[in-house]
């Protein structure tokens, strides 16, 4: 799933920058058509009708050349307000003799040159008279189509900056917000948590540090509470063994100490069965565990479960289940029989005359249901009794037996098929588990 999610993301992220270069590349492309005329003259081209009109007004009463240029004279302010540049008649003489210069005019063409103030001048001679009609300089022209091409090319890519910017900014934020998290997870801060929003790019990221954040906060929370909680269970027995050493030399009296040996005997026994049960927590509790499920006809297996209490002082019931006759169910059968004897070894504890387990299939789920007849479990306790070393107020002697692991063991194993177990809050005397999980679902 969260593959998935990241792909979606990314792709959206892709598409979205994709189409906006190509949005931007549209408008922009529209602006420059808009812009350009469709067909682009040159400056001899846009004047030629006002060089045509000179000549015409010039040589309209003749072409002798005084008559030309009285009357370019005398039409001159009349000609400058009309065409709107400066407007010049030079003879031949007057312009010395550059042949190149002459050669494009004498062919009737319009020439274009640059004075020395780099301003453009157009000359072209009236064929007639051999002189030659000079406009300019001519006013600066609108901008030019290479200018145009290069303003739109740099509003381009300015554009393009400002989209990726307008993209990479939240990325960016989100980016020190994971970074302030780490920095302050690095610190002991373990309730740090990174908050961005789902629309966010960096939003997977953003959820497996945070569940990281919280596998590792739970677990420093569990080592710092199991390792007081071993201080504390293993401090009660080696203080009797370690008063027991000092008595044991003082004793004269075969008997005696042969007791205090006993009891010396059953306390290393007590530290080596408490040591077991926090080795099957720990190894429980860690996430690469593997184990086999097995295909299993559960009412079978129960009975056999069951026989080891056969001869107890307190019964325990096994009862006809609701299942499809021969129906199997997956589970690994060494832990869920651990599992299930921690439970009713617990219920030994209290029940005044009996023990009821059964069972139940319902979909694709598998309950085992273990109840008995005692004092029942307080409500407020129906969480905490799953926690390491927790016991009631009633099960704090030692002979009761027990040290606070078997409930937590038992869960274990649940969620690590999938499923859980909790106290049954419907049950109106006595106390009541429920232990559930997938029937064809893989150990976790």
């Amino acid at each position: 799933m969260n593959s998935r999610l990241s792909s979606l993301l990314f792709l959206r992220s892709y598409l979205l920058i994709a189409a906006g270069i190509l949005i931007v590349a549209v408008v922009l492309d529209s602006l420059l058509v808009w812009l350009l005329p469709s067909n682009e003259q040159s400056t001899a081209e846009r004047h030629a009708a006002e060089f045509a009109l000179v000549e015409l007004l010039l040589t309209e009463n003749g072409t002798d050349v005084d008559q030309v240029a009285n009357r370019f004279n005398r039409l001159l302010p009349e000609l400058e307000r009309s065409l709107s540049v400066p407007v010049s008649l030079y003879d031949p003489a007057d312009m010395g003799d550059p042949s190149a210069f002459f050669a494009t005019l004498n062919n009737g063409e319009i020439s274009s040159y640059l004075d020395a103030d780099a301003r453009e001048m157009l000359y072209k001679m009236i064929p007639a008279t051999g002189q030659v009609i000079a406009l300019g300089p001519l006013p600066e022209q609108p901008p030019s189509v290479a200018f145009i091409e290069t303003t739109v090319i740099i509003s381009y890519y300015a554009l393009v900056a400002l989209l990726l910017f307008l993209w990479i900014r939240p990325f960016y934020r989100d980016l020190s917000s994971l970074r302030y998290a780490a920095s302050q997870f690095g610190r002991d801060d373990f309730k740090t948590r990174v908050t961005v929003a789902e629309n966010s790019s960096i939003f997977p990221v953003a959820q497996s540090f945070n569940k990281m954040a919280e596998r590792i906060q739970y677990l420093v929370t569990a080592h710092r509470d199991l390792t007081n909680a071993v201080a504390h269970e293993l401090r009660t027995p080696l203080a009797r063994f370690k008063f027991a050493m000092e008595m044991v030399p003082k004793i004269r009296d075969e008997a005696r100490l042969a007791e205090h040996l006993n009891a010396m005997k059953a306390d290393v026994q007590e530290l080596e069965t408490l040591i077991d049960e926090m080795l099957t927590y720990a190894k429980l509790s860690e996430d690469n565990l593997q184990f086999q499920l097995q295909s299993i006809r559960i009412m079978p297996w129960l009975e056999r479960q069951l026989t080891q209490y056969a001869d107890s002082a307190i019964p325990v019931h096994l009862q006809s289940g609701h299942a499809e006759p021969g129906r199997e169910v997956q589970f690994n059968a060494d832990l869920l029989a651990r599992a299930l004897h921690n439970i009713v070894r617990n219920c030994l504890r209290y029940a005044d005359t009996a023990i009821t387990v059964s069972y139940s299939i319902e979909a694709d789920t598998a309950y085992l249901f273990i109840r008995d007849d005692g004092p029942g479990i307080p409500e407020e306790h129906h969480d905490s009794i799953f926690e390491p070393f927790a016991r009631l107020d009633t099960s704090r002697d030692r002979q009761s037996g027990g040290y606070g692991l078997g409930l937590a063991i038992a869960r274990r194993i649940l969620q690590r098929h999938g499923g859980d177990i909790h106290v049954d809050k419907h049950q109106t005397r006595g106390a009541g588990f429920v232990l559930w999980w997938p029937v064809n679902q893989a150990c976790k």
